[in-house]
């Protein structure tokens, strides 16, 4: 059974995808002003009923043993920090543009626990490694972000490739390849240019399974920090998903993060803290 999928049917699907709102950037652009103002930015939130009910539901999780405490869009915005924000508008936005596939095989719980557990590892990463911790955060909420798309709008061809992995005991990456010639690093590339996300993020999305060396031009880069991330989070096993493989880490990117050896255990801890604390409230 011919399995391929045409990648300008692909690139079709995502310029059709609706833009995502200005809000989410807005958010995003924020989290580096360091003369922004809270009231402005909850004036601004105010405006959605539905992003206010998700940020007082995490500011009382008992993540921060506030719960019940947190009445006000500014008070949740000072207790729990711009990049929970960040990751709420941006999950939901996603959630909006993308709606929750039926595709055998595809775990849409298990896809956004990974993404937020990997984005809390970009984020502790890029801060042990002087990267900016706004766009590792951002980057690793989203790098998966293909796979996503390919199991909404192409749920057959992308169930056929998760079997196809699972009989050959490989990445999920290697067996879109072999079955449907495009993977979701492309597509997610693609879909992060149409919704306007930096350059820095789309080729660490691009990149985020092969940071090869030749294509860094900084000492360490997004997708160096990204694909590490990625990797960790599946040794940690923090979505509980069976037989889940852990993707092979590039040496090239574990060397050119340049920690050291004793930074690793703290960072593991702290990426399964706060992932633990804030799943509840963010998915």
């Amino acid at each position: 059974m011919n399995l391929a999928i045409n990648s300008d049917n692909v690139r079709a699907r995502v310029r059709d995808l609706p833009a995502l709102p200005k809000a989410v950037h807005e958010v995003i652009l924020a989290l580096d002003d360091e003369d922004l103002r809270l009231d402005a930015l909850a004036h601004k939130i105010a405006i959605d009923p539905a992003m206010v009910t998700k940020i007082l539901r995490a500011a009382n999780s008992p993540f921060y043993g506030m719960s019940g405490r947190i009445g006000s869009v500014h008070d949740a915005l000072r207790l729990i920090g711009l990049r929970t924000v960040s990751a709420l508008f941006t999950t939901a936005a996603v959630m909006r543009s993308i709606a929750p596939p039926s595709c055998e095989g595809f775990d849409f719980q298990g896809f956004w626990e990974h993404s937020l557990g990997t984005a809390i590892c970009s984020q502790e990463l890029a801060r042990l490694c002087g990267y900016p911790q706004t766009l590792a955060f951002t980057a690793g909420l989203v790098h998966d972000i293909g796979r996503l798309a390919l199991a909404a709008y192409y749920p057959h061809e992308l169930a056929g490739s998760i079997a196809f992995a699972r009989e050959r005991d490989c990445p999920q990456f290697e067996a879109e390849h072999s079955v449907l010639g495009i993977g979701h690093c492309e597509v997610g590339a693609w879909i992060a240019a149409h919704w306007h996300f930096s350059d820095k993020v789309i080729e660490a999305i691009r990149q985020h399974h092969d940071p090869s060396e030749a294509q860094c031009a900084t000492p360490v880069a997004l997708a160096d920090i990204v694909h590490t991330a990625d990797g960790i989070v599946h040794a940690l096993d923090l979505v509980h998903v069976g037989g889940d493989l852990v993707p092979r880490l590039q040496l090239g990117a574990w060397e050119r993060l340049n920690l050291a050896p004793e930074s690793y255990l703290p960072l593991f801890e702290r990426t399964e803290m706060n992932f633990l604390g804030l799943r509840e409230a963010l998915i």
